[in-house]
C-alpha cells in the first residue's frame, strides 16, 4: 500500500515552465529569432540543461550576459501571473492530510527556491519534506532526488507514489522504485509517458483510488487514466 506521495514542483504544483518558455520566446523574437521549443523541451524536469538557450547569444562581446539579464527581467515580470497552485493541488493536499499520508516534493530546482515559492503559493506547512536538485549529485532522470525525498519522509521508495509532469521526472521516479502517475502540463503533453502507471489530465483526477490502484513498478495491467 502507498504510504506517501512525492510531488514534482515546476509544471505540476505551479506552472513556472510556461513563464520560462514565454520569456525565452519573447527574448528570441526581439532579436529576430525563432525560439526552438522542441530543443528547449529537453531541459524540462532537469537541472543539467542539455540544451543551452543562450547559445545564439554567446560571443566575445558579452551579448550572452545581456541576454540572460533581459530574460530574467522578462521571466520576473511574467511569473506572477502564473503563481497560483494548479487545478487540483490544494484539494489533493487536503485529502492526503486528512488521510494522514506523508507528502514531499522532489524537484530539479534548488531547495531554497522551491521552499520560497511554496510559501508564496500559500502552501507552507503542507509538505513534510522538500528535496531539491542542488542537494543531489545527479539530476533527473537519475533517481537521486526521489531517493532523497523518500529518505526524508522515512518511507521506503516502493511505498511512495510520485506525481510528475515530465518524461525525465517519470524516469527518475521509476528508477527510484516508485510508482508514478504522469500529469502532463501544457508544455509537456508531447512527451513519452508510456512508463507511467497512470496518466491523468490534471491533479483533479488524482484520487486515493488512483493512487492506490496503480501497480508496483514492473507490474502488468496497471490502471491508466488517459487525458481527455
Amino acid at each position: 500500500m502507498t504510504h506517501a506521495v512525492v510531488f514534482d514542483f515546476d509544471g505540476l504544483i505551479v506552472d513556472t515552465e510556461m513563464a520560462e518558455c514565454v520569456a525565452w520566446r519573447v527574448l528570441y523574437a526581439r532579436r529576430g529569432l525563432v525560439f526552438p521549443f522542441e530543443s528547449w523541451l529537453q531541459n524540462v524536469g532537469r537541472n543539467d540543461r542539455p540544451f543551452d538557450p543562450l547559445g545564439p547569444f554567446r560571443g566575445a562581446d558579452g551579448s550572452a550576459d545581456d541576454a540572460v539579464r533581459e530574460w530574467r527581467a522578462l521571466e520576473t515580470s511574467i511569473e506572477p501571473a502564473f503563481l497560483i497552485p494548479l487545478p487540483g493541488v490544494v484539494p489533493l493536499l487536503d485529502t492526503l492530510r486528512r488521510e494522514r499520508w506523508k507528502v514531499a516534493i522532489a524537484s530539479s530546482s534548488r531547495h531554497v527556491r522551491v521552499a520560497e515559492m511554496v510559501g508564496r503559493l500559500g502552501l507552507a506547512g503542507r509538505f513534510d519534506a522538500i528535496a531539491g536538485g542542488d542537494e543531489v549529485p545527479r539530476a533527473k532522470p537519475s533517481p537521486d532526488v526521489y531517493l532523497l525525498a523518500a529518505s526524508r519522509l522515512e518511507v521506503p521508495p516502493h511505498a511512495c507514489t510520485a506525481l510528475e509532469d515530465s518524461a525525465a521526472g517519470l524516469r527518475a521516479a521509476k528508477a527510484a522504485g516508485m510508482r508514478c502517475i504522469a500529469v502532463p502540463s501544457h508544455v509537456t503533453r508531447s512527451m513519452d509517458f508510456s512508463l507511467a502507471d497512470a496518466v491523468v489530465p490534471d491533479l483533479r483526477h488524482v484520487t486515493l483510488h488512483v493512487l492506490l490502484g496503480t501497480e508496483a513498478p514492473g507490474g502488468a495491467g496497471s490502471a491508466r487514466v488517459e487525458p481527455a
